[in-house]
């Protein structure tokens, strides 16, 4: 995966000169360097949900101490009580869905290591057919999880923001307008996105 991201940002960097000058600034991209299994990103992915990065970092912080780990496992969403989990900082809604897709994994329903031998649309196709999952989310499991190079999340408002500041867009530039930014970075748009929200944390 090093060598890949080396060679994404060698050509990332003769691809888009403004892309090249916030690469020059951010230095390597560390994507990757400590992946966590498939089930602990996919829980964090969905206590980021609409969340700002600080917030969710408390609320994930608050739970590992409350289970006393530092990985997510199913069975930690199984045997605590909701109320205790509310109290961690999870919405009702969240908590909702962690137990759900706990369930299906513990239960064998959901075999979240098949998503490796799936293509990207395969895999947010599998993981969309679960409660309060959505692109956004199967994108940062396809990014974070899976180490998928050319995965553009157009639906997250940072990173959105972000594009929109370095190439001057309009503040109601359609998603169109972002795609079309982002076509001069295929087939490494996971690394451009990474380097866009470093730009702004």
């Amino acid at each position: 995966m090093k060598n890949r991201i080396r060679a994404a940002e060698r050509h990332l960097l003769k691809a888009d000169p403004v892309l090249a000058q916030v690469m020059e600034r951010h230095g390597p991209c560390t994507l990757m360097a400590d992946p966590r299994p498939h089930f602990h990103t996919l829980v964090w992915a969905i206590i980021n949900q609409q969340l700002s990065v600080k917030a969710a970092q408390s609320i994930e912080r608050r739970l590992l101490e409350r289970f006393g780990c530092e990985l997510f496992q199913p069975e930690h969403f199984h045997r605590v009580q909701e109320r205790s989990l509310k109290r961690c900082g999870l919405s009702g809604a969240k908590v909702r869905y962690i137990r759900e897709m706990s369930r299906r994994v513990r239960s064998g329903e959901l075999d979240l290591a098949q998503l490796d031998t799936l293509d990207d649309e395969q895999v947010a196709q599998c993981l969309m057919e679960l409660p309060g999952i959505g692109r956004w989310t199967a994108d940062m499991v396809l990014m974070f999880a899976l180490g998928r190079l050319d995965v553009l999340p157009v639906g997250d408002l940072a990173l959105r923001k972000s594009i929109r500041l370095h190439y001057r867009l309009p503040e109601d530039a359609d998603y169109e307008s972002y795609l079309e930014v982002a076509e001069r970075w295929r087939p490494y748009r996971t690394i451009a996105s990474w380097y866009y929200w470093a730009a702004v944390d």
